[in-house]
């Protein structure tokens, strides 16, 4: 009489994720159910799961087509050019972060990413930089970046 029950087992950390298992029914009624760590399935709660797995997955393909479209987007742009003003050593005078890279980004494409997609290294001086856009878990791009001296003319006149 070593009949398995199914059983949903709760995450509490995300709801969505719930997971379905078979276990015993001594191993349920004595530990699972009395801890807190898992309920009964019935009918309309595996129906639920179902549901929920399905739009789940439904949104990963949104998000990666959006991926794929963004890289597509993104490739368009080899190299971005920053002008900054700059001081002795030619380190320049603040730094340089991901708000100026969205704008750069914003003006040659026209398509916003999150600032939390970017991962800017310490740039402080002037020179050829990498960056990298991360678009989802798997699917990164590469950007780079020329950070060029800010040359100000002055307007001087003769008499």
């Amino acid at each position: 009489m070593n009949k398995k029950i199914t059983m949903i087992l709760r995450n509490e950390k995300d709801r969505n994720q719930q997971q379905i298992i078979h276990v015993t029914r001594g191993y349920a009624f004595n530990y699972l159910i009395p801890k807190g760590v898992a309920d009964i399935a019935t009918p309309g709660k595996l129906k639920h799961i179902n549901i929920l797995q399905e739009k789940q997955k439904q949104k990963r393909q949104i998000n990666k087509e959006k991926a794929q479209l963004t890289l597509k987007y993104l490739e368009t742009v080899n190299k971005i050019i920053i002008k900054k003003k700059h001081g002795n050593k030619m380190q320049i005078f603040g730094q340089i972060n991901e708000k100026d890279i969205l704008k750069k980004i914003i003006d040659n494409t026209g398509y916003k990413l999150n600032k939390k997609q970017i991962n800017v290294p310490n740039i402080k001086t002037i020179g050829k930089y990498q960056i990298t856009i991360k678009l989802l878990d798997n699917v990164e791009s590469y950007i780079s970046i020329n950070v060029v001296p800010d040359i100000i003319e002055n307007n001087i006149t003769f008499n």
